[in-house]
């Protein structure tokens, strides 16, 4: 769509849908981000414009106060509707390209990862920093310990003394090589 065609989009609609649109448009961002979390993705490709019908309707209900909207004017309520819907897309393509900043993808830790097992999800957390500040840094020799000592605050209970054991020295040889 060249820009030419993105602004004439905006004229053939009229301030009335316009101004819906912008409704529509937080409305359907709202929803998205609250009930409708956990909905299917592609059903969000359809909600800009029943929300735009259903507001443009109530709209024009409330303009003429009568029923006609919903009765013998039906086919032009939907038809602003769906422009609303489709304003409201219009105005989320815009937002997406020119204004929202991308999003920064966070790399896993990989201490999180050699956790996984050896301490409860709740803790690991906790104990991933409590681990990184006692054992960054620290020397050779003293890095087994210190790293015993931290796991036994935080390790699951049912873990073995092996387990317990493989545990310190993988997490060892990890702060080692992380300390180099």
């Amino acid at each position: 769509m060249t820009a030419l065609q993105f602004m004439n989009a905006f004229r053939t609609f009229g301030a009335d849908v316009l101004l819906l649109a912008l409704g529509v448009t937080l409305l359907t961002s709202l929803l998205k981000k609250t009930v409708m979390k956990n909905c299917n993705k592609k059903a969000f490709v359809f909600l800009p414009f029943a929300i735009g019908i259903a507001v443009y309707a109530v709209y024009a209900a409330l303009v003429t106060l009568s029923a006609d909207p919903f009765t013998k004017d039906l086919a032009a309520t939907v038809e602003k509707g769906f422009s609303c819907g489709l304003a409201a897309t219009l105005y989320y393509v815009v937002y997406e390209q020119f204004f929202r900043s991308p999003k920064q993808q966070a790399k896993p830790d990989p201490l999180d990862n050699l956790l996984d097992g050896i301490v409860a999800d709740e803790k690991r957390g906790e104990a991933a920093a409590a681990l990184t500040e006692r054992c960054a840094g620290a020397e050779k020799e003293q890095l087994p310990e210190l790293v015993r000592e931290t796991l036994s605050l935080y390790a699951s209970p049912d873990l073995s003394q092996a387990e317990t054991e493989v545990a310190v020295k993988i997490l060892t040889e990890y702060f080692l090589m992380r300390n180099e």
